[in-house]
């Protein structure tokens, strides 16, 4: 896969993210692909998610805990399938109303116009502070 075509599609998925778009989230990623979102037990989406039916529990945790405030991709890079992007993100949880600012890099891999892999590396004690009031 070219860079420029594996970028196109994380930048619509990152697009979606922002927009609160989930189909059009589920629909860029592979059928079995694997998120990798690590944290605490504390996080509910914190784990490895593989298939779209697992994924979507996932995101529906994270839609039901987190308020996206500001999603900024400050800087993407990419060489054929493999994407890194950092972000500049401000997140309010809605069960605490605390927010969190954060930078955080994700990486993807793109085969075949989807999705296959996207793990996050962020401050999970964070997240876990800002929507978890046993924290």
């Amino acid at each position: 896969m070219a860079d420029d075509a594996a970028k196109g599609v994380v930048r619509q998925f990152l697009a979606a993210i922002k927009g609160g778009d989930g189909q059009t989230m589920m629909g860029l990623l592979a059928e079995d692909a694997v998120v990798v979102l690590p944290g605490s037990f504390r996080i509910a989406w914190a784990g490895r998610w593989q298939g779209r039916e697992p994924i979507k529990q996932c995101f529906r945790a994270i839609e039901a805990l987190l308020d996206i405030r500001d999603h900024t991709v400050k800087l993407m890079f990419g060489e054929g399938e493999h994407v890194l992007v950092l972000i500049d993100e401000t997140t309010a949880a809605k069960s605490t109303g605390r927010l969190l600012h954060q930078e955080t890099a994700w990486y993807f891999r793109v085969a075949g116009g989807a999705i296959v892999h996207w793990q996050a590396f962020e401050d999970t004690e964070q997240i876990a502070w800002v929507w978890d009031d046993a924290g």
